[in-house]
Order: C-alpha cells, then sequence, then structure tokens
C-alpha cells in the first residue's frame, strides 16, 4: 500500500507570518495537531506541531517551525513512511510533489492500515467457536 492510498488530501496548512496564536486556534478548530507551513508561493517551509506553539505567545509560525521537515513522495510505502515517522521521531509526513504538499499522512493513518492488516478475531473466542470452555470463564459473584 502506498502513501497516496491513505493521505489526507485536504491538508490544513499555516502561513509561515501567521502569529502563533491563530495557527492555535486553526489546530484546535480541525481537532489536529500539527500541520505543515507553506509559503505565498505554495512550497513547503516547515512544520509545526501544538507543541511548538505553547508558551511561545506574540511570535509567528515562522519563528517556531521546524525547518527541513521530513517529506515524502506519494508512492512511498506505508512501511517506508512508519519507519521514516520512527527513524526521525515525527508523527506526520507530508507528501510533496514539486515542493508542494499534496497531502499528509499522520502516525494515525498509519495504525489504522496496520490494524486493518492484523484485525482482531471475531467474537466469539476462538476456544467457544470450537465448542471449548474458555481458559478463563468468568466466575458468578457470590450470594451472601
Amino acid at each position: 500500500m502506498e502513501g497516496r492510498e491513505i493521505m489526507t488530501t485536504d491538508v490544513v496548512s499555516l502561513a509561515p507570518d501567521m502569529p502563533v496564536e491563530d495557527a492555535g486556534e486553526l489546530l484546535l478548530h480541525y481537532r489536529i495537531h500539527g500541520a505543515p507551513v507553506v509559503d505565498a508561493n505554495g512550497q513547503l517551509v516547515g512544520m509545526v506541531s501544538v507543541v511548538d506553539l505553547v508558551g511561545r505567545v506574540g511570535e509567528t509560525v515562522a519563528d517556531v517551525m521546524s525547518p527541513d521537515p521530513v517529506v515524502a513522495s506519494a508512492d512511498a510505502s506505508v512501511e517506508e513512511l512508519a519507519g521514516m515517522m520512527l527513524d526521525q521521531m515525527v508523527r506526520r509526513i507530508p507528501i510533496v510533489e514539486g515542493g508542494r504538499v499534496v497531502g499528509i499522512v499522520s502516525a494515525s493513518d498509519i495504525i489504522r492500515v496496520f490494524l486493518s492488516l492484523h484485525e482482531a478475531p471475531a467474537r466469539p473466542g476462538k476456544e467457544e467457536a470450537a465448542g471449548q470452555r474458555p481458559a478463563v470463564a468468568r466466575q458468578r459473584p457470590s450470594q451472601s
């Protein structure tokens, strides 16, 4: 599976000259924990997370952003994206074409994919389905 299959394409982005307070409100409004920073030409220039904003009142996004963010192409595999997140200790990776953000993949997106590949067995449990008693049975509360 590739990044293009799981990425969010309606990406919320921030401007470098945006006040930190406005950036925080935008992240809260969309219930996201970070966003790419793009310049007036639509080029990716950084990333900001909610942690970057804490205690930075009166500053701009450019003051608090992480420049040169980790990026990937849309054809990067889910495994590659997960590895990049682990290696670089980031929770979101912008998907970029020609310097422009075309999507974003978050750690939550990766987890959803891995969970869908390894779904839990349906209830009843394996033992019960095979007509066996489960290894741990519920005890009835004692009546006193």
